[in-house]
């Protein structure tokens, strides 16, 4: 599948945006905290680094590299944690930083796995939410979307197209 045959369906001055508004919520709802981020790897990384920028708290960096999809554009039904968990999360505040949610799979595990490991809470943040996933939890949305396979701001098709600076769908797969 070329590039060619996506076009944009979030550009980047409403992504920017967007998360500027988040940053201030999340701010907001859980000022006085300090936050551990720890966004889901590699999709989360271009979205938490804009978003943690945007946040006005004090906050630490713990990734994570979480995969429900292999190389495919579905998911396996299995989450992997190829990196672990990360360190020195108990007691903490986290938040859960991840760029799509559409099985709601990968969330669900590791937010169950991070407080297994005595984080104190598990707030979740996702840059977007699929149609098909709307009944599914999330503290912070960024999007909701229709049930399109996307690429581009950090996600993938086969490991390429993360660098596009807008969302982007193949319209003939609509």
């Amino acid at each position: 599948m070329s590039v060619n045959q996506f076009h944009t369906l979030i550009d980047r001055h409403s992504i920017a945006c967007r998360i500027r508004e988040l940053g201030a919520k999340i701010s907001n709802d859980l000022k006085g905290t300090s936050l551990y981020l720890v966004p889901v790897m590699d999709g989360g990384m271009i979205f938490a680094a804009d978003l943690m920028r945007e946040i006005t708290l004090p906050v630490k960096l713990r990734p994570v590299k979480a995969s429900s999809y292999g190389s495919g554009t579905s998911s396996t039904g299995r989450v992997t944690l190829p990196w672990g968990l990360p360190e020195d999360i108990e007691g903490q505040q986290i938040l859960l930083i991840d760029d799509i949610l559409d099985t709601g799979l990968t969330l669900k595990s590791l937010r169950e796995k991070l407080l297994e490991a005595e984080a104190n809470s598990v707030k979740t943040c996702v840059l977007m939410r699929k149609e098909s996933a709307a009944h599914l939890d999330a503290d912070y949305v960024g999007f909701d979307i229709p049930d399109y396979f996307v690429i581009g701001y950090g996600l993938d098709l086969d490991g390429l197209h993360r660098n596009l600076p807008d969302i982007m769908h193949n319209p003939s797969e609509s």
